[in-house]
């Protein structure tokens, strides 16, 4: 290593911070970076590239304590802990662009290491694990060394013909030794990861899986699917392909950014079809693999494997080429609208977008093609909670690796929800189906809070016209509202205040901050409290509530399926429908909401006429309230399927 220090020192001098590429994933050089561990200092002010660093930890940060900066497009384990410190430098990038970034000033190296199996005859050697990635940094770098390794796999070297698009491809990713400024030999024993999921996991690894191949077998009534494989990173897709062996089915191919055993298994049971063809298309293609020795054994010489460059196996025009091609992926957390977010948690960095964003457009793009983004509904954290991985909208500072423009198709134990050709209303609709049960309430109450989603699962917004010809909105009421509901009290005379509230009260008290959280935060679900609004121009004209009669919402008697119910309207503006209008939103709320079996209402029996007709025109029985003879009770059985609308002489935009 001398050689090579010497050259990054040199580097220094000139003013320059020198960069030393590194192979990471599992085709990491354990040797070289332990060297850099504990000499980092020797290197100090050097940029340590490397995509995914699956190295220790306790080792990296010996390294940056020494100077070293590492530097990668796709966080691991070893760094992510000094990316979240600011110790190390995250460069978000998808995968296929990767390669690109060695080829320009700021990140092409002044020294590459390969990690290279053993010279065939013609003195060429493959570029191991993760040649796909490391391919294009070591050909562009000012100073190569190739690290050989006898137990590294030889790739398979040869030419294809692209029939898509008549192109020749080079796959092995070889290189001859001659190539090379400086030639290595070791023996050292290769990584090995395979995606195998924890016990606790497997059940709803093995759902996810199922419920994917029963959306793929729709496309198929024999047993080759034909679909194009890519396995993304994690132990559902890689469940996926081992449902597909397990089942006897098989796949029309792969091309893939990397795959693990579940490939091996398909493979060895021949459910990889037209392997022995003569064209590209016709074997598995892949730029990395990440596995068991036994994968690395079984793809090493073997012309039915084509390890290729990843610009070329991640681009999506190329990926696109594959007719129903199906891409698969894993995510930390997603939102109701579809935002995928797989490299942050909250607001920590954990992981990168790496090829997901490449495979989610190029089988977007593909004839028949599919994006699948695959994860269980919810996470147990370390003290034991669970929290739901489905979101109503990520946190500030989260990367979106995917967009919401992008839409998928997204898989949990509970279903698919495929997101494509909808809108918002709908695609969160169909999420809050594959979220777990527990937290579909949470979910839907934040989701509300959105301007254009506020009647989620609850009313449809609708527009309506007063009779002065005012255009008004009426739709569910949410947090959001609580300084347009504050203006709105405000606006009620004196008088109008008596009859709402029945009762001596203040506009101060109506409009203290606790009650209004209370009222139109806290207790707003939609079972046990809902409240809808009348609007025009951002302005409240109107609000109707419906309370559960319960014992702690202060009812001496609790009666199942009660509600009481109220509603009132800007004093201003008397005689414009609006508690018609309310009444008939109200009434159609409590029809489907199955909660709802009986309505209940106060009113004075002298004061406020059009209120007690408004209810008596919509088939509420009165009474007079025995406990107290000035107020009359109205009282309506909602297991009534058919709500009555007498007021002809409204309009209705």
């Amino acid at each position: 290593m001398g050689e090579v220090s010497e050259r990054l020192r040199r580097e220094k001098s000139l003013g320059d911070r020198p960069v030393c590429y590194l192979p990471g994933n599992c085709g990491r050089i354990n040797a070289v970076e332990e060297w850099i561990y504990n000499h980092a200092s020797e290197i100090s002010g050097t940029y340590a590239f490397q995509t995914l660093s699956m190295g220790p930890a306790e080792g990296w940060e010996r390294a940056v304590a020494g100077g070293v900066i590492p530097v990668t497009p796709f966080i691991g384990g070893g760094l992510r802990d000094l990316v979240n410190r600011g110790l190390a430098k995250n460069i978000r990038c998808n995968l296929s662009q990767v390669p690109r970034l060695s080829r320009g000033d700021a990140w092409r190296a002044d020294v590459a290491f390969a990690h290279c199996s053993l010279p065939d005859k013609k003195g060429r050697v493959t570029l191991g694990l993760n040649a796909g990635l490391d391919y294009t940094p070591v050909k562009e770098a000012r100073f190569r060394v190739a690290v050989v390794n006898e137990n590294v796999p030889h790739w398979h070297i040869g030419i294809y013909t692209d029939a898509e698009t008549g192109k020749s491809v080079e796959v092995g990713c070889a290189m001859h030794l001659s190539e090379f400024d400086l030639v290595v030999q070791i023996k050292e024993e290769l990584m090995a990861h395979t995606m195998v999921p924890k016990e606790s996991q497997r059940a709803k690894a093995t759902m996810v899986a199922e419920h994917i191949l029963d959306y793929l077998l729709e496309e198929t009534e024999d047993q080759c699917l034909p679909h194009t494989l890519q396995l993304g990173i994690g132990t559902i897709p890689n469940a996926v392909a081992e449902l597909i062996a397990s089942k006897g089915l098989s796949v029309s191919g792969i091309w893939s950014e990397m795959f693990s055993d579940g490939v091996l298994q398909l493979y060895k049971n021949n459910q990889i079809k037209g392997l022995d063809g003569t064209y590209l298309r016709n074997k598995a293609v892949v730029g990395f693999v990440v596995g068991s020795l036994e994968l690395y054994k079984t793809m090493a010489n073997n012309p039915h494997f084509a390890v290729v460059p990843q610009e070329y196996v991640n681009n999506p025009a190329e990926i696109a080429r594959n007719p129903y091609m199906c891409s698969i992926n894993s995510t930390l957390s997603i939102s109701l609208t579809g935002e995928v977010a797989a490299a942050t948690i909250g607001k920590k960095l954990h992981s990168d977008v790496g090829g997901q964003f490449d495979f989610a457009y190029g089988a977007s793009l593909s004839e028949g093609g599919v994006s699948f983004i695959a994860l269980s509904s919810t996470a147990q954290l370390r003290n034991g909670a669970v929290e739901s991985k489905i979101v109503a909208h990520h946190e500030a500072g989260a990367h979106h690796t995917i967009g919401a423009d992008l839409p998928v198709v997204v898989v949990t134990e509970r279903g698919c929800a495929d997101l494509r050709y909808l809108d918002d209303t709908d695609r969160v609709r169909a999420m809050i189906r594959v979220a777990d049960p527990g937290f579909r309430r949470h979910l839907i109450k934040e989701i509300q809070k959105m301007p254009a989603l506020q009647g989620i699962e609850v009313m449809n917004p609708r527009l309506v016209t007063l009779r002065n010809g005012t255009r008004a909105i009426l739709r569910p009421a949410t947090p959001e509202d609580i300084t347009k509901v504050d203006a709105y009290i405000r606006c009620l005379s004196t008088d109008d205040i008596g009859t709402r509230y029945m009762m001596t009260t203040t506009v101060e008290a109506l409009t203290s901050a606790a009650r209004l959280k209370e009222r139109y935060g806290d207790s707003l679900d939609y079972i046990d409290h809902a409240a809808f609004i009348l609007e025009a121009k951002e302005e409240i004209l109107g609000i109707a509530h419906a309370f559960a009669m319960r014992n702690d919402q202060g009812w001496s008697e609790e009666k199942e399926g009660w509600y009481e119910v109220a509603f009132s309207r800007r004093s201003d503006l008397e005689g414009q429908g609006i508690g018609s209008y309310l009444m008939d939103y109200l009434l159609e709320w409590g029809y489907k909401e199955p909660e709802v079996q009986h309505f209940h209402a106060t009113t004075y029996r002298q004061k406020n006429p059009k209120m007690r007709y408004r209810f008596e025109t919509s088939d509420f029985v009165s009474s007079v309230n025995s406990e107290d003879i000035s107020e009359v009770c109205y009282d309506k059985d909602m297991t009534n399927p058919a709500p009555s609308t007498n007021n002809t002489d409204r309009k209705v935009a």
